[in-house]
């Protein structure tokens, strides 16, 4: 029986975020998300039956045609997607290195991703504490040593970044940083009082270099 996933959409570009910026990349966003973060900027991918109904072997086609080694598995929240254990087996059996972009609302499963990318939601984000915070999760996460990423726009953001990161005993070293905002000019303003709360708290920045290039574009 062939597995069968609804995507929201392929595309190959560079990673726009983390520790791994810059890096060319091919994205697989799967459809569906729960969350609801009132700032994102791919809210089309949130409705579970939206997207195109696709095969594994097309999306593994579609990734192979792409001639890049990186692969990030996004969403829409990746983990509540059914296929999501089977498309990761399937691309780290053809040589692919994984990333994963996730809200870390959902523990994740014992499969062997390359880099968990953790998008921890603030209260800016208009998403119940209950919603966006699951203890469980977070500790696994940390336990797997993944990249905790933070949007932030002001101190009462960063003075929460620290009530997380003490809360839940996050190493400074696994936090990241990035300015909130999804135009050019957003970045271009915030990126210095930004890298200044990184040089303050130890933590890393992280630039969002499709917002840079491109501004709120799809499928970059």
């Amino acid at each position: 029986m062939l597995m069968r996933l609804r995507v929201s959409e392929i595309f190959v570009s560079v990673q726009g975020e983390g520790v791994t910026a810059g890096l060319p990349s091919a994205f697989v966003r799967l459809q569906g998300c729960s969350v609801g973060c009132s700032w994102c900027d791919t809210k089309y991918s949130w409705a579970q039956d939206a997207g195109q109904e696709t095969t594994l072997d097309q999306v593994l086609t579609a990734v192979a045609e792409a001639g890049v080694e990186n692969v990030v598995v996004t969403g829409g929240e990746p983990l509540e997607h059914p296929a999501f254990v089977g498309l990761v087996e399937a691309l780290k059996s053809r040589g692919h290195r994984v990333e994963v972009e996730t809200a870390g609302i959902i523990p994740p499963p014992t499969i062997a991703v390359d880099q968990w990318n953790v998008s921890l939601k603030l209260r800016h984000s208009n998403v119940a504490t209950e919603k966006r915070l699951n203890p469980e999760a977070i500790y696994t996460f940390r336990d797997l040593g993944a990249w905790f990423k933070f949007v932030v726009a002001t101190e009462r953001d960063i003075d929460e970044v620290i009530q997380i990161q003490r809360g839940y005993r996050l190493p400074s070293k696994q936090i990241l940083l990035m300015p909130l905002g999804m135009q050019r000019s957003d970045q271009l303003q915030r990126m210095p009082v930004v890298m200044e709360w990184c040089r303050c708290y130890g933590f890393r920045f992280s630039p969002r270099l499709h917002v840079l290039a491109w501004g709120p574009k799809r499928g970059v």
